[in-house]
């Protein structure tokens, strides 16, 4: 005769219930965990407010504000920004705030600032600044290479506030000469290895004035006797001929592309780009465009500092 069914007691069917649930959330904390952290960059030369109109500083800025508003970057490295500058772009972007001084020996003139996404991103104050591009890179305004002129580094590290995961972005602008632009890699390079975390991931932008053949962008990318390598977004997802990034206002569409988004090995490119824009007949943003990447980093544990 078959044993009578036996029904599992209340007490059981809630502890069931609970491990149930408990594995529930567990598998759900694992997926979320799981998840990259992505984030886009943006790179922009905006040119000094040299021009007159229709490529005057004035009915640029619109452009520029509007440029970044469409990319959305979580970080925004620039290029020839002066203070009036930054000061306007920080007024009309409101939701970044942005770390970085001039190259002038009162930390005036030009700028390679970095905006950043403060609602997402908390700069790490005691690990950022700028330094020169000279024998002396500490001292603001140092300028011994016999460049044209002075030419600097900005760098930050910053964490995302919901995951505390750290990363570093350097933001330059090369000089004009082969050579010295050679000489700003080699100091660059060594910059990026010897910093304070060593184990977070590096995001370089910059108008590097140089085409990719060239051995500033080759030390960069780990040749020539590099201390590190870094990767081209550009070049992981595209092999065939780049778009110039260099325009001229729309003069010399043929240049090579001379503004780079690098990064170290561990980032992950999803998209890069050149983004061409002013082919609508109402003027263009700047002399360069503007490059992008989104990119990504798989999923750590924060090391929380």
């Amino acid at each position: 005769m078959p044993s009578p069914l036996r029904l599992p007691s209340t007490a059981r069917l809630l502890r069931l219930g609970l491990a149930a649930g408990l594995c529930c959330l567990y598998a759900m904390h694992g997926a979320a965990g799981a998840q990259t952290l992505a984030f886009d960059v943006m790179s922009f030369n905006v040119r000094v407010p040299v021009d007159p109109p229709p490529h005057d500083w004035a009915a640029r800025q619109p452009r520029v504000t509007a440029l970044v508003r469409q990319q959305r970057p979580d970080f925004l490295g620039l290029q020839e920004a002066l203070p009036a500058m930054v000061a306007d772009l920080q007024a009309a972007l409101d939701e970044y705030a942005s770390t970085g001084r001039g190259r002038d020996n009162d930390s005036g003139g030009e700028g390679v600032q970095i905006f950043y996404r403060k609602d997402r991103w908390e700069l790490d104050l005691a690990d950022q600044g700028t330094f020169q591009l000279s024998s002396t890179p500490e001292i603001a305004g140092s300028n011994d290479w016999g460049m044209q002129w002075p030419r600097i580094v900005t760098w930050a590290h910053l964490r995302e506030r919901a995951s505390g995961r750290g990363l570093y972005i350097y933001n330059t602008h090369f000089p004009l000469k082969p050579e010295e632009r050679e000489r700003s890699a080699r100091l660059l390079a060594q910059k990026v290895a010897a910093r304070k975390h060593g184990a977070d991931p590096v995001v370089l932008t910059g108008d590097l004035n140089a085409c990719e053949q060239e051995a500033a962008v080759r030390h960069l990318l780990g040749q020539e006797g590099a201390p590190l390598a870094l990767r081209d977004s550009y070049r992981v997802l595209h092999s065939g001929a780049a778009t110039g990034s260099f325009h001229a206002f729309g003069k010399e569409p043929h240049l090579c592309r001379i503004d780079y988004i690098m990064a170290t090995p561990e980032v992950n490119v999803l998209r890069a780009e050149v983004v061409v824009d002013g082919q609508d007949g109402k003027g263009y943003a700047s002399d360069h465009y503007a490059v992008t990447a989104r990119l990504a980093l798989d999923n750590k544990p924060a090391a929380r500092r």
